[in-house]
């Protein structure tokens, strides 16, 4: 019996000039999180359409956030965390 692939999770990143970092993310109660989207276009819905990704499977995001002290993945998160920011920014 062989295992069924998982399809890829849409992980939202942050760009340096050489580099790509994974964007954490803070739940309500200010745990920290990684995000991942089922598709680009429930991360745009959430974060926007600026916001860089890649595609990672459940089991490498896991792999890279074993050693962080994190809660764990959310996956397709609701709300609008940018307009979180741009309401803090402007206070």
């Amino acid at each position: 019996m062989s295992k069924q692939a998982q399809p890829p999770l849409v992980v939202p990143v942050r760009v340096g000039a050489v580099t790509q970092s994974l964007r954490l993310f803070r739940t309500v109660n200010g745990t920290r999180t990684a995000v991942a989207f089922s598709s680009p276009a429930r991360l745009m819905a959430v974060l926007g359409s600026d916001q860089r990704w890649i595609h990672l499977s459940e089991s490498a995001l896991r792999k890279m956030i074993e050693d962080l002290d994190l809660e764990g993945i959310v996956i397709d998160p609701s709300g609008s965390f940018s307009n979180r920011v741009a309401e803090r920014q402007a206070a």
